[in-house]
């Protein structure tokens, strides 16, 4: 399978977030130790398939890695990025945004684990300290912010991502970023 995996060491039996970077041409996800930022896991996948095959496999690489991660760690939040609903790709995106919700609902079973919905300008703002910052400049930021180096910037989100879902901050920008994730309408909820 065509898995790109990144390997910051990851001991084990750590408290772990989840950064979920959904995309169909490089669905990233990043396992990061609470604790201790420097040690994550990434995996960035291509599904070889279209149309539902692809929705399909990408649901099992999410499984997998879910199974890997909760093996070895206890996952305490997890925070996926957002749709943008004006892309021409909206509906494509939805249906995998949808996905990767409903895989996570069935594969936990506490409302705990629903993924924290980040929107794209959020995340840019978290990470590279302004909301409208392209990708380069997000990588640069991340390398000079926090002392990590990505290529591939589905990567690059999901570690963010993780982060995030850990509430780590360094500075006022990222302290508000995580305030404001703390909201209820960012995560789906259980209606018992």
């Amino acid at each position: 399978m065509p898995t790109k995996s990144i390997d910051a060491g990851l001991e084990k039996d750590l408290l772990v977030a989840i950064g979920i970077d959904q995309s169909l041409t490089g669905f990233a996800f990043t396992a990061l130790a609470v604790s201790d930022p420097k040690q994550y896991m990434t995996w960035v996948y291509k599904s070889p398939y279209f149309g539902v095959e692809r929705l399909v496999d990408i649901r099992q690489f999410l499984f997998d890695h879910l199974d890997y991660i909760s093996e070895k760690h206890q996952i305490q939040k997890i925070a996926m990025e957002g749709t943008v609903l004006a892309s021409h790709s909206a509906l494509v995106l939805g249906e995998l945004s949808a996905l990767v919700k409903l895989a996570i609902y069935d594969y936990f079973d506490d409302d705990t684990k629903f993924p924290v919905m980040v929107p794209p300008m959020t995340l840019k703002k978290y990470a590279a300290g302004k909301g409208n910052a392209k990708k380069q400049e997000m990588l640069l930021q991340m390398y000079k912010r926090w002392g990590v180096e990505f290529s591939d910037d589905n990567a690059a989100d999901s570690y963010a991502l993780a982060r995030l879902a850990a509430d780590i901050f360094t500075d006022k920008v990222e302290e508000s970023v995580v305030m404001q994730m703390q909201d209820s309408k960012y995560r789906d909820q259980r209606r018992d």
